[in-house]
């Protein structure tokens, strides 16, 4: 009995840890001085905004390790579904804080 009790205790943590990831992590160049980031979302994020949040929120602070601004280009999304997490894709720059595309 204890040992089924430590199995099933051990394969729920490792469902939980799946559905905890975010799909690709971190920051891909995809050409010059233009990134992209994409993920998924949690198991109580239904709509892809919040998803997008988070992305842009990494996005801000890639851009802010390089002394830089992020200025967002493009971004797509799709809400969750039966059997589907949602998810998104941003894409972005990082540009001078005085470039003049950056609103002050």
């Amino acid at each position: 009995m204890k040992k089924t009790s430590v199995a099933m205790c051990i394969l729920f943590s490792s469902l939980l840890t799946g559905c905890a990831t975010t799909g690709t992590d971190g920051v891909v160049e995809i050409g010059p001085n233009m990134y992209m980031i994409g993920g998924l979302g949690g198991f109580t994020d239904f709509s892809s905004s919040g998803v997008k949040g988070r992305l842009y929120q990494q996005a801000a602070s890639y851009c802010s390790d390089k002394d830089k601004v992020m200025l967002p280009m493009n971004s797509s999304g799709k809400d969750s579904g039966v059997g589907t997490y949602s998810s998104a894709e941003i894409q972005f720059q990082c540009v001078s804080p005085s470039d003049p595309r950056v609103a002050n």
